[in-house]
């Protein structure tokens, strides 16, 4: 049990700080004119799922991501993307305001100093692959030692950094590529395609650590 512990703890975590971004997602989307039409709670089967205020809201066990969907379904037509009819400037900030709230958040559970630091070297995370093992057991330490607040701090802080590097696929990437939104181009493609080549096994190692780390 205290091996399995700090596992339901961390899946608890991610799923917080992945359901808060895609309501704030969906918050700021609505306030400047874009009402989803989808949002989903984590990802993989969907466990529940109901119609709430015009938008389907869906409940998914795998807590490491959510979405939010703006796809207008249109008779005799092409469906209709709602945030594609906002201006640039908008689009970015429906993209980008749900992480800076990540960030707030962190600066609430660390402290505003501390906050800020750990949003800001959380950018070298994915680089620094030699430090991941004990940053990893640090981490799950938070856990089981029930500092969960502190643990909620750097998962907000560091998810946050990494979503807005710039890579077609995050938020930061996908604010690059605004200027092509109507029409995606090829070399993004296939820059997606090498990003996810190079971040799977990245992931696929952070999961090693923690397993074993737990296990």
């Amino acid at each position: 049990m205290d091996r399995v512990t700090p596992f339901l703890w961390l899946w608890m975590l991610f799923f917080a700080v992945n359901a808060i971004w895609a309501l704030a997602q969906a918050a700021v989307a609505s306030t400047l004119g874009a009402r989803p039409t989808l949002v989903d709670l984590g990802f993989g089967p969907r466990l529940l799922s109901t119609r709430l205020a015009g938008i389907v809201w869906s409940f998914r066990p795998i807590a490491l991501a959510s979405s939010v969907g703006f796809t207008e379904a249109a008779e005799d037509a092409q469906p209709k993307n709602r945030l594609q009819q906002l201006s640039l400037p908008m689009h970015a900030a429906v993209i980008l305001l749900p992480w800076c709230f990540q960030v707030a958040i962190a600066m609430v559970c660390l402290g505003a100093s501390e906050g800020l630091h750990q949003f800001v070297h959380g950018f070298t995370l994915p680089f620094e692959l030699s430090l991941l093992p004990n940053r990893v057991e640090r981490f799950l330490a938070l856990l089981r030692d029930g500092e969960l607040l502190r643990a909620w701090g750097l998962v907000s802080a560091k998810l946050a950094a990494i979503n807005l590097l710039p890579l077609p696929m995050l938020a930061g990437g996908q604010v690059l590529l605004l200027p092509w939104r109507n029409a995606y181009p090829v070399w993004a493609g296939l820059l997606n395609l090498l990003s996810l080549m190079a971040v799977l096994p990245w992931a696929g190692y952070v999961a090693y650590l923690v397993l074993t780390t737990l296990f």
